[in-house]
């Protein structure tokens, strides 16, 4: 059986990150789609409906204007008119002909009006409609922003190969614990010595430093009498009478010193 690798994490950790952002990235993608139809729909309106509504307005306005001159006309000329019969055989030439004289002159001004709108006022609210335009377009564009970028692939962390061979040691021991039950060797403190407390698990369970009877290596681990007192499901009792500990059962790690 090979020791684990130390990288093990780290790679699953990277398979779940890649994963991640390929959702993401798919999750963005058909948000970028439903914008850019969205944006597509709204240039047709902008470009098709939204202009022929500015230049109906400006047409409507035209027509206003148009009608205001020609209302404007007929009331100087039925004042032009009035006056002509009033003043008839009672005022001067001179006076007669500055009343023709102000009434063509306003009429002028009408026309030069109505001109004005028809060619230099026109071409302005042209020009204003095509900027308008351009405008929306362009805030449209803005909205659009860019598409989803998926940017640098996720790096997969190598397998540990130095590090799984330094770790194999430690993984036998780390099996040898799932067993342990099967051997006399166990945890007993009977077959211990040099045993140090130096420390004290969450769960409360003392932590030692010992040496077996047969062997100077150094470990840490407990004591099988005292985790049979709290913990008695974690403890077997071998058949030479001996206890041993199941430490995948309690929160301390059977190991050698190194």
């Amino acid at each position: 059986m090979c020791a684990p690798d130390p990288n093990a994490g780290r790679r699953e950790a990277a398979r779940v990150e890649n994963n991640r952002r390929h959702a993401e990235f798919r999750a963005d993608s058909i948000k970028q789609w439903n914008k850019e139809s969205s944006f597509k729909d709204n240039i047709t309106m902008i470009r098709g409906l939204g202009k022929s509504r500015d230049l109906a307005d400006f047409q409507e306005f035209t027509k206003n204007a148009e009608g205001q001159a020609l209302l404007g006309k007929e009331n100087l000329a039925r004042q032009y008119f009035q006056n002509q019969k009033t003043n008839e055989g009672n005022r001067s030439t001179r006076f007669g002909g500055k009343a023709s004289s102000d009434y063509f002159s306003k009429i002028a001004k009408i026309d030069r009006k109505m001109y004005q709108l028809a060619t230099v006022g026109e071409a302005k609210t042209l020009t204003k409609i095509d900027r308008r335009q351009d405008a929306m377009i362009k805030q449209q564009h803005a909205n659009l922003g860019m598409g989803p970028q998926f940017g640098m692939p996720t790096m997969l962390p190598p397998k540990d190969r130095a590090g799984q061979l330094m770790n194999s040691l430690s993984f036998g021991l780390n099996v040898a614990t799932g067993v342990m039950g099967l051997f006399p060797a166990g945890s007993d403190e009977r077959i211990k010595k040099d045993i140090t407390k130096i420390g004290t698990s969450i769960d409360g369970h003392n932590i030692y430093k010992f040496k077996y009877l047969s062997s100077d290596r150094e470990f840490v681990g407990v004591m099988a009498q005292e985790v049979k007192e709290t913990h008695p499901k974690a403890v077997v009792e071998m058949p030479n009478g001996f206890y041993g500990v199941y430490y995948d059962l309690i929160d301390v790690d059977f190991k050698e010193v190194a």
